[in-house]
């Protein structure tokens, strides 16, 4: 898991991360539209997503076999639990179409609070969830950048 501010980053330090942080540097958020665009197949889109955050302990954790998420806040703020630890149980098949598969609740995980141009890299089967408030549901505008490998 990477956790930064687009402002702090040096894209030389991230090899990995320049095509996503480039296209957050060089794109107006404000007017993606809403779900994915700048689709190249499976390797590269974005996911514009705007809602309501919600309390975070009645989501479920989340997984993904093919692609790192990237969730970089536009407006709003929201809480995103991730944990490092890749031995999950699972509570459904996994939905390749979607590259998503539920899992149980890890045993440690950690809180990651993020605003307004703060972003997280999510690794591959790294345990999520997102959407959470912090301290009073709200409204927020995310990019999520999936990054196929």
């Amino acid at each position: 898991m990477l956790f930064s501010n687009r402002a702090n980053i040096d894209l030389a330090d991230y090899d990995k991360l320049q095509k996503a942080m480039t296209f957050l540097q060089n794109t107006d958020l404000n007017k993606t539209p809403l779900g994915r665009s700048n689709q190249e197949g499976s390797k590269f889109y974005c996911q514009t997503l705007e809602y309501e955050t919600e309390d975070i302990e009645k989501l479920d954790f989340e997984v993904h076999e093919n692609r790192l998420d990237l969730h970089y806040i536009v407006e709003g703020e929201e809480r995103i639990d991730v944990s490092p630890d890749t031995q999950f149980v699972k509570l459904s098949d996994y939905n390749s179409d979607r590259d998503l598969q539920y899992v149980q609740v890890p045993k440690y995980f950690n809180q990651v609070l993020l605003h307004q141009g703060d972003f997280v890299l999510i690794g591959m089967h790294e345990p999520h969830r997102t959407n959470g408030f912090i301290g009073k549901p709200g409204h927020v505008r995310k990019i999520v950048l999936k990054l196929g490998r």
